[in-house]
């Protein structure tokens, strides 16, 4: 069981197609729910992206692609120890869900896919992270090491969708509907 542990929440995504800033529309609430759990909660943008002002921001390399393994390797550079890595485009979790998935270790499964971008991460996987972006590929999956959390695990703890990924307006639309007006930030 961990019980220290910092959180690192990944902010560089350009919302393509969000059409708006998620950072904007989600941070406050991600790192609200994040705060009670871990010891420092930080964001980790790209190089050319602006910090926000109510958490440390780590700044990625200078790099061409765009995908979120840059933020991943980034953020185990710097933690050094077993980290928890969330996107920022998860703002329907909550802090018992976080200190669920911090103790228990892993990757969660969630509507059928894994989320590698709201777990706990080892620095072990570093040097295959390295090899795998210098070989091209960026994808996540191939990087992971850690033990799978079922989701059947997780829906008999959590109701509700509190690992639902938003990513378009119309996303956006089915968390407000499921968690009522008032629950995220006005557009």
């Amino acid at each position: 069981m961990l019980s220290r542990m910092n959180c690192y929440i990944l902010i560089g995504g350009r919302s393509r197609r969000m059409g708006a800033s998620k950072s904007a529309l989600f941070l406050d609430r991600v790192v609200a729910a994040a705060m009670p759990v871990f010891d420092a909660v930080m964001a980790a943008h790209r190089s050319d992206g602006d910090a926000p002002a109510s958490i440390p921001t780590l700044f990625e390399e200078p790099h061409e692609e765009e995908a979120a393994v840059f933020g991943v390797l980034r953020v185990l550079r710097d933690a050094r120890a077993p980290c928890f890595i969330l996107a920022v485009d998860y703002p329907l979790i909550t802090t018992d869900v976080l200190r669920y998935l911090r103790d228990r270790g892993g990757v969660p499964v969630w509507n059928g896919h894994m989320q590698p971008l709201c777990a706990v991460w080892q620095p072990s996987v570093l040097p295959r992270i390295e090899q795998r972006i210098a070989d091209g590929f960026y994808d996540l999956h191939g990087a992971i090491e850690q033990e799978i959390i079922p989701e059947s695990e997780l829906r008999a703890r959590f109701p509700g969708e509190p690992l639902m990924n938003v990513n378009t307006p119309e996303e956006l639309q089915e968390a407000e509907r499921i968690h009522g007006q008032g629950f995220l930030p006005s557009r």
